[in-house]
C-alpha cells in the first residue's frame, strides 16, 4: 500500500509566543515539536505499510526539515515539507488546499492519516477539508485502523479484534475503523483513498534504532513550494484564507463555590430538591 501521512509541528512550550498584527503565531526562534495526534497516524502507516511505502509530508518553515528527517529515522520511506512564504497565515482552509494540492502531485495513495486535532489550534477541521477537496471519504477520531483485504489475508493492528476478522475478510478491501463518539464507540468500514483522523496517543510512535538514523542520513527531504504545486499566490497562506482573527483573549478558571454536606440527611435533601 501506498500511505501519506499529514502532519504538523507545533510549538513545543506556550512560553514566549507572540502574535503578529493578524493575529497569527509567530514561530520565528520557536522550538517546535511533532503533534501528538500526529504521532499516532505516523506509527499506525509504519504498522499497516507491509511491503508498501509511507511517506510524510507538513506544511511550514524550511527549519521543519530537521524534525522530518527524524520521521525518516523511525521508518518512514519519504518525507515531503511543503514551505514558501506564500503559506505563511494559511487557516484550516488554505491549509486543506495546500495539502490537497500536494496529494494531487504526489499520489494516488491507498490511505492518507492525519492526526484529529492540532494543539495549537484545536479546530480538527483540516481533515475533513482535505477529504472533500480530494472528493474522498473521511472518517474522523478513529482509535483503531485494521487494513482487510478480499482475498482473506489481514494486517491486524489490533489483535485483540481477531473475534471480527473473518467477517471483515468478506468484505471489499478497506479499512476497519474504530471510532470515538460520545457515547462510546462505533464500528465502519473505510474503503481505499479515505482520509482518516486519528486520535492522540491511539499508537505510540516508535523510537529510532541505529540502522534507521544511518538510512536516514542517505534519504532527502523533497521541498515544495507554491509554484512547484501549481497553486496561486491567493489561493494560499493569509491570502488564500475566508477567515480572520479578529481578536484573542486570554480567559482564567475562576474558583468554584461549593457547600459542604456533612450528614446523609442534608444530602439527600439537596438530591430532592435537584430533581424536582
Amino acid at each position: 500500500m501506498k500511505l501519506l501521512v499529514c502532519v504538523k509541528y507545533v510549538p513545543s512550550a506556550t512560553e514566549g509566543i507572540r502574535m503578529d498584527e493578524n493575529h497569527s503565531l509567530v514561530r520565528d526562534g520557536v522550538i517546535h515539536q511533532l503533534n501528538v495526534a500526529d504521532e499516532s497516524a505516523v506509527e499506525l502507516a509504519l504498522r499497516l505499510r507491509g511491503e508498501g511505502s509511507v511517506t510524510v509530508m507538513s506544511m511550514g518553515k524550511a527549519e521543519l526539515e530537521e524534525g522530518m528527517r527524524e520521521l525518516l529515522a523511525k521508518g518512514v520511506d519519504d518525507a515531503v515539507l511543503l514551505t514558501d512564504r506564500r503559506f505563511a497565515g494559511a487557516d484550516t482552509y488554505a491549509t486543506a488546499r495546500t495539502l490537497a494540492g500536494a496529494v494531487s502531485l504526489l499520489g494516488p495513495f491507498d490511505l492518507i492519516l492525519c492526526g484529529r486535532r492540532a494543539v495549537d489550534g484545536e479546530t480538527g477541521q483540516v481533515p475533513a477539508e482535505l477529504a472533500a477537496m480530494l472528493g474522498a471519504p473521511c472518517v474522523t477520531n478513529v482509535i483503531a485502523v485494521t487494513a482487510v483485504k478480499k482475498e482473506g489475508t489481514v494486517a491486524n493492528c489490533r489483535p485483540e479484534d481477531t473475534s471480527i476478522m473473518e467477517r471483515l475478510c468478506m468484505e471489499e478491501n478497506g479499512f476497519w475503523c474504530t471510532r470515538l463518539v460520545e457515547n462510546g464507540t462505533m464500528e465502519l468500514l473505510a474503503p481505499k483513498g479515505a482520509v482518516i483522523s486519528l486520535c492522540e496517543y491511539s499508537y505510540i510512535l516508535r523510537n529510532a534504532g541505529i540502522k534507521g538514523r544511518r538510512e536516514a542520513g542517505r534519504k532527502k527531504v523533497r521541498v515544495l513550494s507554491a509554484g512547484e504545486l501549481g497553486i496561486a499566490g491567493e489561493d494560499c497562506g493569509l491570502r488564500g484564507s475566508p477567515t480572520r482573527v479578529k481578536r484573542v483573549e486570554r480567559q482564567t478558571a475562576g474558583r468554584r463555590h461549593v457547600k459542604l454536606l456533612e450528614k446523609v440527611e442534608e444530602l439527600a435533601e439537596r438530591l430532592k430538591e435537584e430533581m424536582d
